[in-house]
């Protein structure tokens, strides 16, 4: 399992979410007033990062994983399609593909995948539905 809040970006070394964002010249702030079923948001013209305090780690990783893809982007406002990337390249950052192939040999169901790999449940189905779509390579069809 990689390591809490590391992410693989290429090639390079594994590095902390937070030196990503940090690299983009974004700011992270916890809060506790975001709206009702709000994790966190980023907010293009103050470069920042909004994130709901008290977040368990896989969600703490994943909303910072999704908000770093829209700072990437310069996303603004909430269109369908930045939201679908977002979801896509944040699964693709937490999840390994070999861990990811190895927790499928085990015949582990979506949930026991999320618990193998320490991710949430929907990070899982972003990841399984890349697979679906052919943008992802099937691990099912990998030698081992």
């Amino acid at each position: 399992m990689r390591g809490h809040g590391t992410s693989r970006i290429g090639d390079s070394k594994d590095v902390t979410i937070h030196d990503l964002i940090g690299r983009l010249g974004v700011r992270i702030e916890y809060r506790t007033d975001l709206p009702p079923g709000r994790l966190g948001a980023y907010l293009d013209d103050q470069r920042r990062i909004l994130v709901r305090s008290g977040l368990t780690g896989p969600l703490e990783r994943e909303t910072l994983h999704h908000e770093y893809v829209h700072a990437k982007y310069r996303d603004r406002g909430s269109d369908p399609a930045a939201e679908r990337r977002a979801e896509r390249e944040c699964a693709r950052m937490l999840i390994d593909e070999g861990e990811y192939a190895a927790a499928e040999r085990l015949g582990l169901s979506p949930i026991g995948i999320a618990q193998h790999l320490d991710v949430p449940l929907a990070v899982v189905g972003v990841y399984q539905r890349e697979i679906l779509s052919g943008r992802l390579p099937d691990p099912r069809l990998r030698s081992e």
